[in-house]
This record gives C-alpha cells, sequence and structure tokens, in this order.
C-alpha cells in the first residue's frame, strides 16, 4: 500500500492535537503516513510528548516551524538541535522548510537530517515556479522538494505548473503535500478538485494530506477525506 497520511495538525481549529487521540484517529482511518508539523516555534516543546503514539506508521516525516527566521544564530542553532533529536527518535525520514524564511542556507551544512523544500503559495515571491527552484537547487544541490500540488493550484488553477515542476525535479520529490485549494489548504472531498489529485498518480512518494478541518467537518471529516482522496488515486 502506498504510503499515505495526514499532517497530524488537522484538526487544531477543533482540539488539541498533540494527543494520543489525535493520532488514534488517523490510525483508525487507514493511514500508514504521518507529517509532524511543529507550526509554531514553541511547539517544540511538546512533540516529544508524541513519540510513544507515532511508532506504528511506516513513514514519517517533520515541518519545521514557520514562525521564525533560520539564520547563522544561536536561536536557529538551538531549534536545529531540538529538531534533531525528535527527527532521530521518531526515525524521521524527512524534514521539510520553507524557503522563503531561510536567510542563510549555511547553518543546514553540517545537519543529520534529510531536509527538503517545498514550492510556495501565492502569497510569497519567490520558490514558486520552475525557474526560482531550478536556481535553488544549482547552489544547493543535495536538497530535495516537497510537491505541494494544493500550491500548485493557487499559482495556476490549470494546473500546467504542477505538470511542469514534476517534469523537471522528478527525481528530487521525496515527499507530496495534498489539499484542495478554494480558499486555502480546503478539504478535498468539500471542494471536489479531483484534478489536484490526479498529478499524485504517477508519483511514488508518500503523500501527506494538509486540508484543515474546522468544526463544521467535525472529527469524521478526516475519514470522509482519506476516503474520497483514496477513492480517487485507484
Amino acid at each position: 500500500m502506498r504510503n499515505i497520511g495526514f499532517c497530524h495538525s488537522v484538526l487544531f481549529k477543533i482540539y488539541n492535537v498533540y494527543t494520543e487521540k489525535n493520532i488514534k484517529l488517523f490510525l483508525n482511518c487507514g493511514c500508514n503516513a504521518i507529517e509532524i508539523n511543529c507550526h509554531h516555534v514553541k511547539e517544540i516543546e511538546l512533540i516529544n510528548d508524541i513519540l510513544p503514539f507515532i511508532k506504528d506508521f511506516n513513514y514519517i516525516s517533520l515541518h519545521a516551524p514557520c514562525d521564525v527566521r533560520y539564520d547563522d544564530n544561536g536561536e536557529t542553532h538551538t531549534l536545529l538541535k531540538k529538531l534533531e533529536t525528535f527527527y532521530a527518535l521518531a526515525n524521521a525520514q524527512l524534514i521539510v522548510v520553507h524557503p522563503d524564511l531561510v536567510d542563510d542556507w549555511r547553518v543546514f551544512n553540517n545537519s543529520p537530517m534529510n531536509w527538503a523544500i517545498e514550492n510556495m503559495d501565492n502569497r510569497k515571491e519567490h520558490y514558486k515556479n520552475v525557474s526560482d527552484l531550478k536556481n535553488f537547487f544549482l547552489t544547493n544541490p543535495s536538497w530535495n522538494l516537497v510537491l505541494d500540488v494544493g500550491h500548485c493550484n493557487d499559482n495556476d488553477k490549470t494546473m500546467i505548473l504542477a505538470g511542469d515542476l514534476i517534469a523537471e525535479f522528478k527525481d528530487r520529490i521525496k515527499e507530496i503535500h495534498l489539499s484542495g485549494y478554494e480558499v486555502f489548504h480546503d478539504p478535498l472531498y468539500r471542494t471536489k478538485q479531483t484534478d489536484i489529485i490526479d498529478y499524485c498518480h504517477n508519483l511514488d512518494v508518500p503523500i501527506i494530506i494538509e486540508s484543515t478541518f474546522t468544526i463544521e467537518d467535525g472529527l469524521t471529516g478526516v475519514e470522509k477525506e482519506f476516503n474520497y482522496i483514496t477513492k480517487n488515486l485507484k
């Protein structure tokens, strides 16, 4: 079975995602992959609490915080050490960072973790298209790419961009981020944007679902989303 699952924080609008209850919800759906999204730097103190609950996943990845700048300073080095500890204890296979937050790429030079950037959405100035990403990989050849197909849709509703990124960087793509994109990381079972899912077919890499659920979706939204996506992946 293909490795597919959720970003662990997709239910943050409903309840505390750093609990066994949250992780079991994904396992009970049939997920065999999970990405631990330490979205805010203060969450770094919480992620170790869920280590006992994620051992049954085949694939584990980590998302670095999005509310800090990454530079060659003490704050960044301390943060990276804490991420490295979790990464090792969790037997994670990949860690992703938003490239627009990085001020000095040298801070990652001696990291033992397997790093990737992701293509950005339309709110960002760079790291969205083939030329931007090509320039990055020319100077950072050891890095990988997480293809966010929802971000592709946000930048180009025709989805030609997604095809272009796959054609250019297929060998670098190690994971897919998947969600609908009418507003921002919407559940696909609601948006019915099967054209976004279509670009997952020919990439044999783990899929992490980033659809964000509201109180209206409820906890059952997770199962609805998982079933809708897996049905349309066949």
